[in-house]
């Protein structure tokens, strides 16, 4: 493996921007000298995420997370350091020795053939053979400009027009069926291409690399409507949306997205100016999508279909977003047959957008949904059917508000009280959860100020790292009591030695290897200006005499054990070593 330098990587990070990074990840808002987000890389209502751009770290104050660009890189890309190195020096322009992991290699292939694939769907739609695909997309009055925006192409009605085109080689075939293009038939002498007389729209990632296809049938009755490719090393359906990359700049904008059912409907909005849509890549949409919506925007519309199929993606939507801290509204339609693809090619991008002014909020959606067919007034029976419904609802709400106003509107529905409502939909387990959660909350930790003290020493090295020599003579390891704090001090003595002490906290931070590590010094990164009126000095001293005043006990407890032996020389060494301590502290002050 080639070797990346120290000025190499240093380079990288001067020139890497780590709020225009993480920006492509998460929605930052600005928040003093940091900013804030939702952490992507764990579940949380509230911003305990931040990032500070002088420092050129991130840290997470809920799940402990922290680092600089490249730990950022690795951790949201699942990539090795050298790996991240190079994925950053791609986006800076920087040149370093070239290196090929095989593993990584592969997988580029991958990308590659899908890539020809999708290049092999577009000539096939411009071809004699693709004049029904062109005919459909007439019909569905998609311009020449969004055909080529998403890539649109055709796969001919062939078994094998794609195997012949890409597969010229064993290793070429056993590439495509990697890439879930191509499957071995039944008898295992050959293949045959899973993508046959379909409108083939590519799905990219986050990069804007081709990962699979959708198909579309161009006939009706014919099913599956939408053909997802298979899960594969480039696709995992739960974690990706498609238009993401287009529609992400805009749903940070916007503070909202709009999640659809097909490729279509998004296509049909993209067309008529409604650009931050994405797709589910199928019916069901779930936690990952929703949260990775949720790290960008605050509210979500769902705009699925209108029929059956289309309200049970709603209803899953709705049981998903629970612990996701977004505003979920539902777009409902005048006409059950339309769906955000008919709508807006119907009626247009203006008359869309007057839908998700009137959109409804999930609880009242939910609500009007379960009792739009009751007979009123309603008997005991059918009350306590509506009543065991939502008791399974209740419990998902997070929100006091959402849940007490949804209470209140059931409570009014069924005529009832709202007090006997409440009683009936929360659950004795639930009860508990709560006063337990309550209980908890009232534990507030109180850091011990021995290892406060330790930790405001190493906040101050960290921006004055020329005191480590000044102070070298008496703060050592040894007064460190916090073991990762001792950790953290001994890499920064031996790596700011190293570099005639011009080290940067991020430099540090990258120096380490152990996870815990990590976290910890990130956190005191964050929270540099969080320091006492106390000079620094004084905290050096406190530190080093409280480290001795342990020093002295210990003595005193081995002295008494001496004397109960009669042991008198054994007192007299320890008498001797207890003084010389004491002498240390004289000589502090």
């Amino acid at each position: 493996m080639a070797f990346i330098s120290t000025e190499i990587i240093s380079q990288i990070r001067e020139q890497t921007d780590i709020i225009s990074l993480i920006g492509e990840y998460v929605r930052l808002i600005p928040s003093g000298r940091t900013y804030k987000a939702l952490c992507p890389f764990h579940t949380e209502k509230t911003p305990s995420f931040h990032v500070i751009p002088d420092k050129q770290i991130y840290h997470c104050f809920g799940c402990g997370k922290g680092g600089d660009v490249f730990t950022f890189v690795m951790e949201s890309e699942h990539l090795t350091y050298p790996e991240a190195i190079r994925y950053l020096a791609d986006k800076c322009g920087i040149e370093i020795p070239k290196y090929t992991d095989p593993d990584e290699q592969k997988k580029d292939n991958l990308y590659d053939y899908l890539n020809k694939a999708a290049e092999f769907y577009v000539h096939c739609l411009k071809e004699p053979q693709g004049e029904k695909a062109r005919d459909y997309i007439k019909k569905r009055h998609l311009s020449e400009e969004t055909v080529k925006k998403f890539r649109i192409g055709y796969s001919p009605d062939s078994w094998d027009a794609l195997t012949k085109y890409l597969g010229k080689t064993k290793e070429d075939l056993a590439i495509l069926e990697r890439c879930g293009l191509i499957k071995l038939n039944k008898t295992g002498d050959g293949y045959y291409d899973v993508f046959r007389n379909r409108l083939m729209i590519p799905i990219l990632d986050i990069h804007g690399r081709v990962c699979s296809f959708g198909g579309r049938v161009m006939t009706a009755n014919e099913e599956p409507k939408y053909l997802n490719g298979a899960e594969t090393e480039t696709f995992n359906k739960r974690k990706m949306l498609f238009n993401m990359r287009e529609a992400i700049p805009v749903i940070r904008r916007q503070n909202a997205a709009i999640v659809v059912e097909g490729y279509m409907d998004v296509i049909s909005l993209w067309q008529n100016g409604i650009k931050n849509a994405v797709a589910s890549l199928g019916t069901a949409i779930s936690a990952e999508q929703i949260q990775l919506l949720a790290r960008n925007c605050d509210t979500i519309y769902f705009s699925y279909d209108a029929d059956e199929a289309g309200q049970k993606a709603t209803l899953r939507a709705i049981s998903v977003q629970k612990g996701a801290p977004i505003n979920a509204r539902i777009i409902a339609y005048d006409d059950p047959k339309d769906d955000p693809d008919s709508f807006v090619s119907r009626e247009g991008g203006e008359s869309f957008k007057k839908l998700l002014e009137k959109a409804k909020d999930i609880y009242t959606f939910l609500i009007e949904t379960r009792t739009r067919s009751l007979k009123f007034p309603l008997e005991i029976p059918v009350k306590e059917k509506i009543i065991q419904e939502f008791r399974e609802l209740i419990p998902t709400i997070h929100s006091l508000i959402a849940r007490s106003e949804i209470i209140r509107k059931i409570s009014k529905l069924l005529d009832m009280e709202v007090n006997v409502l409440e009683r009936e939909l929360t659950t004795k387990e639930e009860t508990q959860s709560e006063r337990h959660k309550s209980s908890n909350s009232l534990n507030v930790t109180i850091k011990d100020g021995d290892i406060q003290r330790q930790e405001w020493v190493l906040k101050h090295l960290l921006e004055h790292p020329e005191d480590f020599d000044s102070t070298s003579t008496m703060l050592t390891s040894a007064v460190f009591s916090d073991n990762d704090l001792r950790k953290i001090f001994e890499a920064m003595s031996f790596q700011q030695e190293a570099a005639n002490f011009t080290l940067k906290p991020a430099e540090i931070l990258s120096s380490l290897d152990e996870p815990e590590l990590v976290s910890r010094l990130s956190m005191l990164i964050t929270t540099l200006e969080d320091r006492p009126d106390e000079p620094f000095s004084e905290c050096v001293k406190g530190l080093v005499k409280t480290n001795i005043d342990a020093e002295i006990k210990r003595l005193q407890e081995s002295i008494s054990e001496a004397e109960k032996k009669d042991d008198y020389l054994t007192v007299a060494k320890l008498s001797q070593a207890m003084l010389e301590q004491k002498r240390k502290i004289d000589m502090l002050y």
